[in-house]
């Protein structure tokens, strides 16, 4: 049976606890970076009780990178196990110093410049997405750019409404404004049954021609700013329900 901590026991730290993660690429340290900041928070399995209001402080550096993205978080919530282990559940929140970010931003619109495929540099960002309508799969915005998005279904087969020509619609209620983004499914890819452990049904859009201000708006996610506070969510509309609802 778990219990829950009070945060009278014991007494909470008044120095944030400092934790650095390093990763390989930009890419890798701002895809891990939306998926925690645009969740909320995480859970985290820990062999020492730290009391709720207990402030962390993470520092992500990639490789080739001299600033970190700094991260801040708080516990909210302990919840004791079995074995001397306990859960912490923690609230992240982006902090107010964007220099390492842009800097990884930066590199990433930078080494695109070598590309010879894609016309835009994609960012990372992990927006959970689902259709109007009761009984609608998962989807994951999984990177976008000027150009497009790519997403993930969080199921085992893409649905009969994604097919390649299909109409598609993307919108995000952000801090600055909705912004809704509209184009059609230009590829679709389901893994074969003996991938389909690792790899997730996906689909690529390409978006149509975007008004100025949604133009401008694209521009702050691609920045990652004016984004709602978390967890991000966003809702897709295929075919001539996409149709109706563009703007």
């Amino acid at each position: 049976m778990s219990a829950k901590l009070q945060a009278a026991e014991p007494a909470r730290p008044t120095v944030p606890v400092r934790l650095t993660v390093s990763y390989k690429t930009p890419q890798a340290l701002l895809g891990e970076f939306t998926r925690s900041v645009g969740a909320g928070g995480v859970e985290l399995e820990s062999r020492k009780r730290l009391p709720v209001g207990t402030r962390f402080q993470f520092e992500m550096r990639a490789e080739g990178m001299a600033a970190p993205v700094e991260v801040l978080g708080e516990v909210v919530s302990v919840t004791q196990l079995g074995g001397g282990k306990y859960r912490l559940g923690i609230r992240y929140d982006q902090g107010g110093d964007r220099n390492g970010l842009d800097a990884v931003l930066q590199c990433i619109f930078d080494s695109h410049r070598y590309e010879k495929v894609r016309k835009h540099p994609r960012i990372p960002i992990r927006l959970h997405a689902q259709e109007d309508s009761p009984g609608s799969p998962s989807y994951v915005i999984r990177d976008i750019s000027q150009g497009g998005v790519g997403v993930e279904l969080e199921g085992s087969s893409l649905p009969r409404q994604v097919r390649v020509g299909s109409p598609f619609l993307l919108e995000v209620t952000l801090s600055i404004g909705k912004l809704a983004l509209h184009g059609e499914v230009v590829w679709a890819s389901s893994p074969p049954p003996e991938r389909a452990k690792w790899l997730r049904p996906s689909f690529g859009v390409g978006f149509g021609k975007l008004r100025p201000d949604t133009q401008e708006r694209l521009g702050k996610i691609l920045a990652l700013k004016g984004l709602p506070p978390p967890p991000w969510r966003a809702q897709v509309s295929f075919g001539m329900d996409a149709v109706s609802r563009m703007p």
